[in-house]
This record gives structure tokens, sequence and C-alpha cells, in this order.
């Protein structure tokens, strides 16, 4: 009630003026943003990272301890600043996760024109607004934190300290820290040694690590047959396209009105084809194709239509079974279930490990953290490279400190429970 009747910036100031300093914030770095575009993050590796984390920490206890008790201090240390400043946040993040977050080069180039792309919201992170209303959000939280030790301590404020501190650290840790991240790309031939890896732009790196790759694996669906259209290669029904998958010779299957029956198969097979015959042959090597010797029987025709169909491999070619002048079966490319690299890691310090690298299982040693990215499919089931992908954040430990410290002052507070009085 007593700021119900007040003028804007009259004292105290309330939520009014946190949501203007806010907006004013944003509308700041939204100008930056269409002047300069997005932040140059690679400008702020360590040891410039390093000299702004310092000194912006040090401007902070100054302004406490030069104006600590004036009221604007006190009042940015305070809840009316914080709740606009971290709304506003929030609604960046939801930005963030609504939108893709693209490299810079496939955002510069690649988009569509649009109000998004001049905003920098396809890189959210480095974009001027988030990075500015950051660091205020930082700023409210480093003189809260310094405004609460001018009071009597006691030991329920240690949940204050945690929360705060670590919110402090892991927002502040991230942001300085995206400069010194690393993401490499690294092919590995089977039985070679390889230490180099490229960057985005394409620049090589030698690494204080090397893969070995020991062997590569990779797991496939069972087979699929079709039936498509001769002239468009679309399958069967257009309304409801139909595939069978491989269950083993001498079934029999429905598909878009014909019925098949798996006759023979052969899961390495040599394909030779001219003009006027096919030959389909085990060859148990390296290249060999699936192949399904099937007889295809349809209302409409004279009799039943028998012969090979195959997927083929690089190095023989598909092929596919005629069955009229419209329709015929076809074996699409399998799909690949689960592929993984047996490896040995080498580091310069002398260690070594042998370890499986699959999908969604990444290999952690040192500062380094191997993800199975891709693999090199132009041989298909064959692939003897696989692809990874090298990340190094020197500054996650400093992030995860800050998480456990918010999880750890959440634990403390819900045990000890809310304050009866705040003196």
């Amino acid at each position: 009630m007593k700021n119900s009747s007040r003028n804007i910036w009259e004292q105290p100031w309330g939520y009014t003026e946190g949501f203007i300093l806010t907006a004013g914030i944003l509308l700041t770095g939204f100008f930056l943003q269409l002047a300069v575009g997005n932040i140059e993050i690679s400008l702020f590796a360590a040891p410039v990272n390093y000299i702004t984390g310092a000194l912006f920490i040090t401007g902070i206890i100054l302004l406490h301890l030069l104006s600590g008790k004036s009221r604007v201090t006190r009042w940015l240390s305070g809840i009316y600043a914080a709740i606009p400043a971290v709304s506003a946040l929030l609604l960046l993040c939801i930005i963030l996760g609504l939108l893709p977050q693209l490299p810079k080069e496939i955002a510069g180039n690649e988009l569509p024109p649009g109000i998004f792309k001049p905003l920098g919201w396809y890189q959210m992170t480095t974009s001027w607004p988030f990075i500015l209303l950051c660091f205020y959000l930082l700023m409210i939280l480093g003189l809260a934190i310094l405004k609460r030790t001018r009071r009597k301590q006691s030991l329920r404020d240690i949940g204050f300290y945690l929360n705060h501190i670590g919110l402090f650290v892991a927002l502040l840790g991230g942001i300085l820290g995206s400069a010194d991240m690393e993401r490499l790309i690294m092919s590995v031939n089977e039985g070679q040694v390889e230490w180099r890896a490229t960057d985005r732009q394409g620049t090589i790196k030698e690494l204080t690590i090397a893969i070995q790759l020991d062997s590569f694996i990779i797991e496939e669906y069972e087979p699929k047959l079709v039936i498509i259209d001769n002239e468009t290669g679309i399958v069967l029904p257009l309304s409801r396209p139909e595939s069978y998958m491989f269950e083993g010779a001498g079934k029999t299957a429905l598909l878009a009105g014909a019925t098949i029956e798996i006759i023979e198969y052969l899961p390495h097979a040599a394909i030779f084809r001219d003009s006027a015959f096919l030959n389909v042959v085990p060859m148990m090597m390296e290249g060999a194709a699936i192949a399904m010797k099937i007889r295809v029987d349809k209302a409409g025709l004279p009799c039943p239509v028998e012969g090979w169909v195959s997927n083929g491999s690089y190095l023989f070619p598909p092929n596919q079974l005629q069955i009229d002048e419209h329709t015929s079966v076809a074996m699409p490319l399998q799909e690949v279930k689960k592929y993984r690299s047996h490896v040995t890691v080498y580091t310069e310090a002398g260690h070594t490990q042998k370890i499986v690298i699959e999908v969604n299982k990444p290999l952690s040693i040192g500062d380094w953290t191997i993800y199975q990215y891709s693999y090199d499919d132009s041989k298909g089931k064959y692939s003897d490279t696989p692809i990874f992908e090298l990340v190094r954040d020197p500054w996650l430990k400093v992030v995860y400190s800050g998480i456990f410290m918010l999880i750890a002052g959440a634990i403390f507070i819900f045990i000890a429970g809310p304050e009866k009085s705040i003196s």
C-alpha cells in the first residue's frame, strides 16, 4: 500500500522501477545486437575471461563497500530488482529452448531472413541482451550476498549462502568458461592412431591425447521389403506405406495387395548382372550384399513373378523385382540399430585406456569428453571410419561446483525449515 500513490523513481523503489530498469538493459542489448551482431566469444578466451571475472567481482565488492548503505545499492540487492531480472532471463531462456541454437557459420549464411536472425536468437547465449542481463543478475546476486554479511549470522544463513553463491558461481562460470570450450571432430581409420582433430573452421589441431581404433562395429535391423511405384519410386500404398521386415525363409507377407513369399535368403551375396541375366551367389567377403529370392503373386497377373531383390552395397548395385509395368518389389537400405568403437586412448601423461565408445556412452579422460558422433557411411555397414566429437570444457568443474552448492542449499533449507522472523 505504501507504494500505491508514489510517483515512478520516487524512493523507495519497487517492482515498477525494477521492470523499467530490466527493460532498459534489454533494449540496450538489442541496439548493440543490431549494431555489431553477436559477441565474438573467442575474444574472451583465457586469460581475458579470468581478468574479466576478477574485475567484475572486484567491482561488486567495491560498490558494496563504498555505497552499500545507499538506497540504490540496497534496492539492487533486494527482491524488487531480482524478480524482474529473473523474469526477463527466464523469457530469454524459453526463447532459447524454442528456437534452434546454431553455429555461427550456419546462423550467418543459411537461415532465411526474419526478425529472429538480427536479434541473435539463433545464438542466444552470445547475444548482447542475454549477456548483459546475465551480468545484471550476477551483480544483484553479488550485492545480495554481501548485504547478508552485514546482519547477525545464524545457522540458517548457510542455506542462503549456498543457494546464492552456488547460482553466482554456476552462472559466472558458464558465461566466462564458454570462451575456453573446444569442440573438435576427429576421424579415425581402423587399426590406426590419430591425435589430430579439426574445429568448425577446418583448422587442424594437435591434441594431448591420441585415439587408436581397434575395431568399429555396426549393427543393423533386419532387411525390409516394400512395393514401390516404378515411375516415382514412392512406397505404396500412398495413403499408408507398408513394409515387411524379414523373419526367415519360407515366410509369406501381404504388401499393397500383393502376396510375397520368401524362397531363399543370402545374408552375404555377390550380384552379377548384364543386359540379359542376373546371377546371385554367396560371397563371404567385405562388400557382400543382402539378397532375397522371392515369388510375388497379385490379382491380374497371368502367373507369379519370381526373382532376386537386394539393397546392394558399396561394391554391388541394388536390384528390384518388377511385378508389372506400374509396381516393383524393392529392398530399402537397412536401418542402423547401433554402432560402437573399440578404442585405445593414450594421454600425454602416459596413461592408456581401452574402452568401448557408443552413442550416449562417451568417454571422459583428462579434460576431454569423447563422443561417438557419426561415421563415414560411404561403405554402409562395412564402414571402418568412425567420427568422434571431442569436447574440452575446463570451466565445467566450476559450473558443477555451483550446481552442487545450489542443491546442498536447497536440501539444507528443506531440513532447517523456514525462518520464523527476519531481523
